[in-house]
C-alpha cells in the first residue's frame, strides 16, 4: 500500500487545488503496481510448470525487488511525456508513439541488463540462489513486455481522461473546462533544476562530496572483514510464525550446531575384519580406528567443533549381532526378526 500511494501521488503533477482529482495519476498507478504483481505471478507460474521450486523468500521477496527496479521505467515514461510539447497537428495517438520510441530504448537495455545479472546469479550452485535468480530475472523481462504493452494502452486512456477533464478513478464525473499548460515544470522539478543542481555545482561542494564518498568506500572496505557470512535459520521464516519459537529454542537450549557425517567412499572392503577394526569403536577394534578418534575430538571442545561422540552404524550392527544383546535378530525358529518400528513400512524415527 505504501509502494502504491508513493507511485500513485509522485505521477501526477497537479498545479492547481482545483484540478488535484484530474491531474491525479492514482488508477495509473495502481495498473502499474498490478502490472508487477502480474509479471510475478507469471514468472513463478511458469517456474512451477517446468519444475523449478520456490522458497518463501522468493514469494516475500520478489515483488518488492520487481517494484523498486521496475517502476522507473513508468515514471521514465509518464514524466518524459509529461514534458514533452505536442505538435500542432499531431494526436495523441502519435504524441505517445513518440515518447515511446524515445524511451522505450533505454528502458529495454535497462531491463534486460539487470536481467542478466541476475541470470548470472542463477549459476551459483545453492539451489536457493539458483531459484531466486530465476524468478526474479524472468520477473523483470515479463514486467518490462507488460509496461510496453498493457501500461502504455492504460496510460493512454488516461491521458484522454485528462484531456476531457475527467476525474480520476470516477471517470464518469466531470470536472471544469479550465485549461492549464500541459508542459510547464512540475514542483519536483523545479526544486531539482533551481535549488539542488545549483547548489551540487559549485567548486567546494562538488569537492566536498568527493571526499565524502572516498572517504565513505575506504571505511567500507575496512569494515567489509568484519560482515558474518550466513543465513540464520530463523531469519528465513516470518517472525510470528511457530517454526521461529523453534529455532529460537534449539539456539537456547540444544546449541549443538548442524549434523556432520563422515563418508567413506571406496577403498575399503568392508566385508574384511581388518578394515572393519579401523573404523569401529566397540570392544576388538582398533585403538586409533576412525569413530575411535572422532570420540577423542569430541572431548577436545577447545581444539574442535564436534560436540558429542559419533554414532556408526558398523557398531549398531555388531550390536544387533550380538546374541547376547536384547535387540531381537531372530526368533526361537531362527526366521529373521524384523524392527518392530518399521511395521508397515514405516520406520518411526522419533
Amino acid at each position: 500500500m505504501i509502494m502504491f500511494a508513493y507511485v500513485a501521488i509522485t505521477l501526477g503533477q497537479s498545479r492547481s487545488f482545483s484540478r488535484l482529482l484530474i491531474d491525479s495519476k492514482i488508477t495509473l498507478g495502481l495498473g502499474g503496481v498490478v502490472i508487477v504483481l502480474v509479471s510475478v505471478s507469471a514468472s513463478v507460474g511458469f517456474f512451477a510448470y517446468v519444475g523449478v521450486p520456490a522458497t518463501l523468500i522468493i514469494i516475500e521477496v520478489i515483488p518488492f525487488l520487481v517494484l523498486a527496479v521496475g517502476v522507473d521505467n513508468i515514471f521514465i515514461l509518464v514524466q518524459a511525456y509529461q514534458r514533452s510539447i505536442r505538435g500542432k497537428d499531431e494526436s495523441r495517438q502519435e504524441h505517445l508513439g513518440r515518447i515511446v520510441g524515445d524511451v522505450a530504448p533505454s528502458m529495454l537495455l535497462s531491463s534486460v541488463a539487470e536481467s542478466c545479472c541476475f541470470f548470472l546469479g542463477s549459476l551459483s550452485d545453492m539451489p536457493a540462489i539458483r531459484a531466486f535468480a530465476l524468478y526474479a530475472g524472468f520477473a523483470l523481462i515479463l514486467d518490462f513486455i507488460l509496461q510496453i504493452t498493457a501500461f502504455v494502452a492504460l496510460f493512454s486512456l488516461d491521458i484522454k481522461r485528462q484531456e476531457n477533464n475527467r476525474l480520476d478513478v470516477l471517470c464518469c464525473l466531470q470536472g471544469g473546462k479550465k485549461e492549464v499548460d500541459s508542459s510547464s515544470d512540475g514542483l519536483l522539478f523545479k526544486i531539482m533544476k533551481d535549488v539542488y543542481t545549483p547548489f551540487l555545482l559549485r567548486r567546494w561542494v562538488r569537492a566536498a562530496v568527493m571526499l565524502l564518498f572516498v572517504g565513505w568506500f575506504c571505511l567500507s572496505l575496512a569494515v567489509a572483514p568484519n560482515v558474518e557470512v550466513g543465513l540464520d535459520q530463523e531469519l528465513s521464516v516470518p517472525e510470528d510464525s511457530f517454526v521461529t519459537k523453534y529455532f529460537l529454542y534449539m539456539k537456547d537450549f540444544l546449541s549443538v550446531g548442524p549434523p556432520v557425517y563422515f563418508v567413506l567412499r571406496g577403498g575399503m572392503d568392508l566385508s574384511q575384519k581388518d578394515a572393519q577394526n579401523k573404523i569401529c569403536a566397540s570392544a576388538g577394534c582398533n585403538d586409533d580406528s576412525l569413530v575411535t578418534q572422532l570420540n577423542w575430538a569430541s572431548k577436545s571442545s577447545n581444539r574442535t567443533y564436534i560436540a558429542i561422540p559419533p554414532m556408526s552404524w558398523m557398531d549398531d550392527y555388531f550390536s544387533w549381532l550380538e546374541p547376547s544383546s536384547e535387540c531381537c535378530n531372530v526368533y526361537p525358529n531362527q526366521t529373521f526378526c524384523p524392527d518392530p518400528s518399521q511395521a508397515n513400512g514405516v520406520t518411526d524415527l522419533f
